[in-house]
């Protein structure tokens, strides 16, 4: 696992300002080149029918261009190795097409429409469902990542590995967590996963609550700098992510949430 190549989707809000800030704040910690991609939405335009868009695509190129260009002089004044990219179609289409080639994505979970609480954006959310690559998601501002917080419920061996070489990258620590429910002792499973952990010589604690999942984990996100959650295929990550798990904690989550499909 390595993260050579960072992806980071910018629509030119507020909260993508927030993960320009984080990437370009990761870049010198993981080594990484960064692309700032900026989609033009196509189908936007489609409510003006038959009537000549032409003026809206100047437009909207030009604030494109404004946007990536300040961009560029923020990641030059960083010193991070960075490329910028315009494009026009469809914004999450586009992302998930070049996922395929980076190592992380950066992005935040509400765009210029914004966000209801406790939910995300709808093309973050198809984003997340569909991206090739680990994403992390944000919605506050913090770059600070030294106490990571793994929350298991299966051996998901992807997202052990993103939690592992984070941690290798910045020094940090790993606390595997699960919660106990009805009929269930996750204390096997969290010690096999801390076991893991242990041997790539990452510091390792271990920690089991009782209760709500949802709860237990949101209700541990603000002693910690990031979640690194594996989601699992087999329901499919539409059903999880619609009003499921998953969403409640990255729109909700008081640290960053970096999601991994467990392939």
């Amino acid at each position: 696992m390595k993260f050579d190549k960072v992806l980071v989707p910018v629509d030119g809000s507020v909260s993508s300002e927030v993960a320009v800030d984080l990437a370009l704040h990761s870049a010198s910690t993981f080594n990484a080149c960064l692309e700032f991609v900026f989609v033009i939405d196509a189908s936007s335009f489609e409510r003006f029918g038959t009537v000549d868009s032409t003026q809206e695509r100047f437009v909207s190129r030009m604030e494109g261009e404004l946007f990536l260009e300040r961009v560029a002089k923020l990641a030059e004044k960083s010193g991070a190795k960075h490329k910028e990219t315009l494009c026009e179609g469809i914004p999450w289409e586009i992302v998930c097409e070049k996922s395929e080639n980076a190592d992380m994505m950066i992005l935040a979970v509400s765009g210029k429409s914004g966000i209801r609480p406790g939910r995300i954006g709808s093309t973050a959310k198809k984003i997340i469902e569909n991206s090739h690559c680990p994403v992390l998601t944000l919605r506050s501002g913090s770059k600070r990542i030294q106490e990571i917080l793994l929350p298991v419920y299966d051996e998901n061996r992807p997202a052990i590995d993103v939690a592992i070489q984070t941690a290798r990258i910045v020094g940090g620590k790993i606390t595997v967590f699960s919660v106990k429910e009805k009929n269930t002792d996750p204390a096997v499973l969290v010690e096999k996963v801390a076991a893991i952990v242990r041997d790539a010589g990452i510091g390792t604690e271990t920690l089991i609550a009782e209760g709500d999942v949802v709860d237990c984990i949101l209700g541990k996100s603000g002693q910690f700098d990031l979640i690194v959650m594996g989601v699992d295929r087999r329901g499919g990550l539409q059903s999880i992510l619609h009003g499921g798990v998953t969403e409640r904690i990255v729109s909700q989550a008081s640290c960053p949430v970096t999601v991994v499909r467990n392939k």
